[in-house]
């Protein structure tokens, strides 16, 4: 039964001989709907009661004339709160519903702000599970906040609504501003919602830095144990390194000490290298100012190459298909800073020559020394003459240079006529090549490298052979018989040295994935491979002596007078 109340109250609720069991007494306030008491000192029960401005809406049990119970306070905006009350206050267990915000809340509340331990569900499906202080996050509490795809966690400490103290955060899919993403755990200190103090943070791609935060990202003292092997112990500042190198260089040594004792070169950035004589190359990691880094576990890869020439082909479109289908499989070229570029060329550090696989000056082609020009000293195919026959006439000179000439034509012509066979018998040996290397301390060496030969059908020999090929046709210019030894003995020792001329040491970061999302700059040094000096060979065959026919001559001599004196002793 409901009854019209002083100021358009209405009340309905219970009756005790047949009149209403309460009556409005006085209201302060709107906002304080606790300050109305509907009923007497001694009224209790259940109830619903409106409020004379029509936003508060209660229904619930009553005691002594105030809301004490379990009940309901409705708000005109659907924002309601359900549990218990004492005393006139939202006061105990409960639910509260906030229709602006979408948001639900079940927990404690006190006085009826949201206090103690409680659980708030976001609109989106985020959800809060912990401890609260007067309408906020403080103390030990889980917040998962959903995304598109992941979710992102933290458990730890609040205060007044922010992260702050002892926490794990295991972040989300999304980038954020401190450029963690999904699958990156943090665990350490936290202050007004930032990572700062000392912390572990453990990214999705298994690199880990332990040591201070501030302001969000690295700084101060830290270890970072990076996926790629590198490790960097030292200062942070900013979320990078204090002292980070930024390039790379190369110290050489070719170990000739012949051609150590002359003066050093004024560029710097070619040097010398011998055919049988290995070279040994370090690497350090530079900053700007020229300053080693001690980058430790930087992954450093060292390759030679050759000039690269662009494809050559005729008229015919064979050649030029052939042409387009080895550019698809060769490597791409390298850009040098020598003017022109350079595709790989085979090292190694495990080919091991004696001194006397080291060729001499003396065995190479040399024109004034050349068949034919007979007033000279020997050449490299017919060695030393004797004395005798430097004293022929000039007749038989000729009859022999006449001979050697047929021969030297008929060979050239076997030599263009050579069989798949024979092409097959004389392939060249191949070498592993060598691996990459790791900086300690912020340098690696690699020792004993050599030029191995040129694997068969070598692109950039083929097209340089083919151009000069060209050059002299367009001259009219007839191979000379110097020129056909030249390339036969040129040939010769291709089979087993590395082609005479310019080749282009590149060392490059090859961290992978890069350190920081940052590589080393590359460095380049320009090689020169001649043949070995004299004097190499030389000091060469003094520590390593030769046979000696005289002494071994002498000493048979010995012991044979020693039998013919035992024979004799015996005798008498």
């Amino acid at each position: 039964m409901e009854l019209k109340l002083f100021r358009s109250n209405t009340y309905a609720g219970e009756k005790f001989r047949d009149k209403r069991n309460a009556r409005p007494l006085r209201q302060i306030s709107e906002r304080k709907e606790h300050s109305v008491n509907p009923f007497p000192k001694r009224g209790s029960g259940h109830g619903i009661y409106q409020y004379e401005n029509k936003y508060f809406r209660y229904e619930g049990q009553w005691r002594n004339g105030t809301k004490h119970g379990h009940g309901k306070l409705q708000m005109a905006d659907g924002s309601y709160y359900e549990g218990t009350f004492s005393n006139g206050e939202i006061d105990g267990k409960g639910m509260r519903f906030f229709s602006q915000t979408g948001s639900k809340y079940t927990g404690q509340f006190v006085k009826g702000e949201l206090h103690g331990r409680g659980t708030m569900v976001y609109t989106d499906g985020s959800m809060y599970e912990g401890e609260w202080y007067r309408n906020r996050k403080h103390g030990y509490g889980i917040m998962k906040t959903l995304g598109s795809n992941s979710s992102e966690v933290y458990e730890g400490s609040y205060d007044k609504n922010m992260k702050h103290g002892v926490g794990t955060m295991m972040y989300a899919k999304k980038i954020r501003s401190d450029g963690c993403r999904n699958g990156d755990r943090y665990e350490g200190m936290w202050v007004n919602d930032m990572r700062e103090g000392r912390g572990i943070l453990y990214s999705n791609d298994g690199s880990v830095y332990e040591g201070n935060f501030q302001g969000d990202s690295f700084s101060g003292r830290g270890v970072m144990h990076h996926i790629s092997g590198l490790i960097y112990d030292g200062l942070w500042v900013n979320g990078f390194p204090e002292i980070m190198a930024t390039k790379l260089k190369i110290s050489f040594d070719n170990n000739s000490e012949i051609d150590k004792k002359k003066k050093s070169p004024k560029d710097k950035t070619k040097v010398s290298i011998f055919q049988g004589i290995g070279f040994t190359v370090s690497v350090e990691c530079l900053n700007e100012s020229n300053r080693v880094i001690l980058d430790q576990g930087r992954e450093i890869r060292l390759t030679v190459g050759f000039r690269y020439y662009p494809p050559v082909s005729d008229n015919e479109k064979e050649d030029a298909l052939f042409d387009m289908i080895e550019d698809d499989v060769e490597e791409k070229p390298i850009e040098t800073p020598f003017g022109y570029s350079v595709v790989p060329y085979p090292i190694t550090d495990q080919i091991n020559f004696s001194v006397e696989d080291i060729p001499d000056d003396d065995e190479q082609d040399d024109p004034s020394k050349s068949p034919t020009d007979p007033s000279q000293g020997p050449t490299a195919e017919s060695g030393d003459e004797s004395s005798d026959e430097k004293q022929e006439n000039t007749e038989n000179d000729k009859e022999e240079n006449s001979e050697e000439k047929d021969e030297e034509d008929k060979a050239e012509g076997d030599e263009n006529d050579e069989s798949p066979d024979m092409e097959k018998e004389n392939t060249v040996p191949q070498f592993p090549p060598i691996t990459t290397l790791r900086t300690k301390d912020g340098l690696c060496k690699w020792d004993d490298l050599h030029l191995t030969p040129a694997p068969p059908k070598y692109r950039p020999f083929e097209r340089m052979e083919e151009q000069e090929r060209l050059k002299s046709q367009s001259k009219n210019r007839s191979r000379s018989k110097v020129d056909k030894f030249r390339m036969k003995k040129q040939k010769a020792l291709e089979e087993k040295f590395a082609k005479l001329g310019e080749y282009v040491l590149i060392v490059e970061d090859v961290t992978n994935p890069p350190f920081m999302n940052r590589r080393l700059e590359p460095d380049f040094l320009l090689m020169k491979l001649k043949q070995p000096p004299k004097e190499f060979k030389r000091e060469s065959k003094k520590d390593h002596p030769g046979w000696d026919t005289s002494s071994h001559i002498k000493a048979s001599m010995r012991v044979k007078e020693d039998e013919m004196l035992s024979k004799k002793h015996l005798k008498d």
